[in-house]
């Protein structure tokens, strides 16, 4: 799918954003963005970007973690800009990801939370959120991961079928979904993600599996 119609999608989603977020997590993805914040909190970092960073629920938490830190938060949506500046933030970029406007190590984090599989290049969005880091900046990464067989089966039928079907029955948003169900499915194994990382000179700290591998939590370093 185009950038374009990417991005009207997530416009069109906008409204009941937050809202589908919890329902087809079955509430854990705040659980999932608290143990995001935390991965990178720990590292202390000044500047921090929230990078797609939608409603601007990771952005309002790493200001609660880290309330000396100022957090600038970017999406190419400009409604889900609104939603996060009701949150009371105002640090906010409208932009694409694959070109940030921003000068070369100007941030000593990234934070990232299921936007990746959204990227239509995937390696020139990390090449150019390395491009952004300070040497030795971190980068934390939020991202579904493909669950093994045999939970991979259910899994599946899940992201294409009843995920599709709940959303149009709601809010008549099956289409929109069925393009993040195949974005979820298509998106790389760990150890594949962990070459592409490497490649855009982001070498990883620490990763962790949450809720039966259905998530993984990435923490790079810029080398």
């Amino acid at each position: 799918m185009n950038p374009a119609t990417v991005r009207s999608l997530f416009n069109e989603l906008s409204p009941n954003y937050d809202r589908f977020n919890r329902l087809f997590s079955l509430g854990m993805d705040i659980r999932w963005r608290k143990q995001l914040v935390s991965g990178i909190a720990r590292q202390n970092p000044a500047k921090i970007l929230d990078l797609a960073c939608g409603s601007g629920e990771v952005a309002e938490m790493l200001k609660t973690a880290l309330p000396k830190a100022q957090v600038v938060g970017l999406d190419f949506s400009r409604p889900l800009l609104t939603q996060a500046k009701g949150r009371g933030l105002h640090e906010l970029t409208e932009a694409d990801a694959l070109k940030l406007p921003f000068a070369g190590e100007s941030f000593d984090a990234v934070a990232i939370s299921f936007g990746l599989r959204n990227f239509s290049d995937r390696s020139a969005g990390l090449r150019e959120i390395s491009r952004v880091l300070k040497k030795g900046a971190v980068l934390g990464l939020l991202e579904f991961s493909p669950p093994r067989m045999p939970w991979k089966i259910f899994w599946n039928l899940y992201l294409s079928h009843l995920m599709p079907l709940v959303a149009q029955l709601l809010a008549r948003k099956g289409d929109s979904f069925r393009y993040l169900a195949q974005s979820i499915a298509d998106f790389p194994s760990p150890s594949a993600l962990n070459h592409e990382l490497a490649s855009a000179g982001l070498k990883l700290l620490f990763s962790r599996s949450l809720s039966a591998r259905l998530v993984l939590l990435s923490v790079c370093v810029k080398a």
